[in-house]
């Protein structure tokens, strides 16, 4: 467990999907299909630029009780970034949740249900962050691929296959639906027609018992958002207990 004396939610996207920089370099794959390639380059391009945004969405993650039956848990993510080293996070979850703050200097967690904090001291940049809790601490914070500034190189090097799969509309919005492939999880992405945003997003785990799936459809995405300070700014809840990060050993 990353945290001592507390329960640690780690969410099903703590796997940086669109940047898998400790896996292996794969072979250049041409089984990428050149309008799927095109739509999901513009999408990383799009986030890539932002100086500032926020997002919201709601999540659903897949579980399984002691006799078999498959349950799917709801969720809210919701999310600020003001780059290059500022971020804020929140996931709740039916069974709590978590909350994690970045000021450019301090990265801060907090598990919701066990009213529980760590703090650790953190690298200037966003992208540094997630590299070094990657690899000190063993996870990355819910959502990281959609906080990390990409370079699409890396994406599509890890890459098996990837496919157009069709039109399709998402609270609304027109979008292209495309499916991807990695070693160990299936993706699948829906990218507005009209602005590339990222409209939803399925996760599936081939290397997990019954192939759980995670989703999240993204219900509102704002790039004109006023982030001042106080947003990234940590303050333990009444009552919160301190505990520490546990150090991935080497």
């Amino acid at each position: 467990m990353p945290l001592k004396k507390s329960r640690w939610f780690v969410s099903a996207v703590c796997i940086s999907l669109l940047a898998a920089g400790s896996a292996a370099r794969a072979e250049e794959n041409s089984a990428v299909d050149p309008r799927a390639e095109r739509i999901l380059k513009a999408a990383i391009g799009n986030l890539a630029a932002a100086k500032s945004y926020m997002f919201r969405g709601e999540m659903t993650t897949e579980g399984e009780l002691p006799g078999g039956q498959r349950l799917e848990y709801a969720g809210t993510v919701q999310a600020a970034v003001r780059r290059p080293d500022h971020a804020w996070i929140r996931v709740e979850k039916e069974d709590g949740g978590r909350s994690d703050w970045y000021d450019g200097k301090t990265f801060s967690h907090l598990d919701l249900a066990a009213n529980a904090y760590a703090v650790y001291p953190a690298p200037p940049t966003i992208n540094e962050l997630l590299d070094k809790l990657k690899e000190k601490l063993g996870f990355l914070p819910p959502m990281a691929p959609l906080l990390r500034q990409h370079d699409d190189t890396a994406v599509f090097q890890n890459l098996k296959r990837g496919v157009y799969v069709g039109e399709a509309v998402v609270g609304g919005h027109a979008c292209s639906h495309l499916a991807f492939s990695l070693e160990k999880i299936d993706w699948q992405i829906w990218v507005d027609d009209v602005v590339p945003l990222v409209r939803r997003l399925v996760i599936t785990y081939k290397d997990l018992p019954g192939d759980p799936q995670f989703s999240v459809t993204f219900t509102d995405w704002d790039f004109n958002a006023t982030l001042p300070d106080s947003v990234f700014a940590f303050d333990p809840p009444r009552g919160a207990t301190r505990a520490e990060f546990e150090i991935v050993k080497p």
